[in-house]
């Protein structure tokens, strides 16, 4: 029988005596180490030095953003590093050639790594403050079920019946060569761009907003995205997502061969897949995601109209050609 997944959550493991995907042993003395951002990406955009923000409100630096790692894992993730690199540099036409799995791992592998230093700063600041760390077991299910999705980088992981995100990625008309990372914790959604690529993405929505927003992705097509049309799409997927109710855990089941995930059979209890969706809400996210250019909420809200979109032409309800697109880019 195949070893059972490691689960980091269930007893709260984020020291250097465990690999932090596979859960094998590691000495101390010893520790071999993966960042949370592939190392290319670091010396490509001069981050190491640089801080990202964490969700408790400490700063760290992006060459401490590292866990410990076995020899099996550090592997796969080196020969992940090495494809996505060279896709990734390649342009579009080598990035569309990679599987939506190692996309998926790609962007797993930045999530959970920020992620994996958030827990950890939270157990600590806890423990000084002498109080019990929790997370919502909502939030819980998500995180192990997403760090089990990423353990395909080494083991066999099936996904029966169902697609487990929606991923979405574009070439993008912008001015300068800039890595773009934006995750959202609560409902795992995901942005990046680099290299005049970018990738929108939800990380464990198992494709549902994919079908919700098909009739956007379909009139966009392959089309190349001005900046601000890429952050309305993502802004679309946030929002569906945080629409999107929450299911029942995943069936496991896990053989010689290979580790099976399959929904539930009533993943959504007779509940509606989605809430309401609420434009004055949605022209918030919006603003928020155009912030870059200033444009206010008054101009985005147009109530009774729908909100302003620079995806989607209101008159023809055709795709805008990002060309016509009247922002700096």
């Amino acid at each position: 029988m195949i070893d059972a997944p490691y689960n980091p959550f269930a007893e709260a493991l984020f020291d250097n005596t465990r690999c932090f995907l596979s859960g094998d042993y590691i000495d101390p003395e010893s520790v071999r180490w993966v960042y949370a951002f592939p190392e290319w990406i670091l010396d490509r955009y001069q981050l190491r030095d640089n801080y990202i923000l964490m969700l408790g409100g400490t700063r760290l630096q992006y060459k401490d953003l590292k866990m410990p790692a076995s020899e099996r894992v550090v592997e796969a993730i080196n020969r992940l590093d090495e494809e996505s690199r060279n896709a990734f540099e390649g342009g579009y036409e080598e990035l569309v050639k990679l599987s939506d799995l190692t996309i998926f791992q790609v962007m797993a592998r930045m999530f959970y790594g920020v992620l994996y230093h958030d827990l950890k700063q939270g157990m600590i600041e806890s423990e000084e403050k002498r109080e019990l760390f929790k997370v919502n077991p909502a939030l819980v299910q998500k995180f192990k079920n997403l760090h089990l999705m990423l353990q395909s980088l080494y083991r066999q992981i099936e996904f029966d019946g169902f697609i487990p995100w929606t991923i979405q990625r574009y070439k993008v008309d912008i001015s300068k060569d800039i890595f773009n990372y934006k995750d959202e914790v609560q409902h795992l959604n995901f942005c990046l761009s680099l290299n005049y690529l970018g990738i929108a993405a939800c990380l464990q929505d198992n494709g549902e907003v994919g079908l919700r927003e098909k009739e956007i992705i379909r009139k966009i097509g392959n089309n190349t995205l001005h900046p601000a049309q890429f952050e309305e799409l993502y802004g679309r997927f946030v929002y569906a997502n945080y629409l999107l109710s929450d299911t029942e855990d995943y069936e496991i089941r896990y053989t010689d061969e290979k580790v099976t995930l399959r929904l539930p059979k009533n993943p959504y209890n007779g509940k509606p897949k989605f809430a309401p969706w609420k434009d004055d809400i949605f022209a918030q996210v919006l603003t928020n995601m155009w912030n870059p250019w200033g444009i206010p909420l008054e101009i985005v809200d147009r109530y009774p109209h729908p909100p302003l979109s620079y995806l989607i032409n209101e008159r023809t309800d055709e795709f805008i050609p990002h060309e016509q697109i009247p922002l700096d880019r």
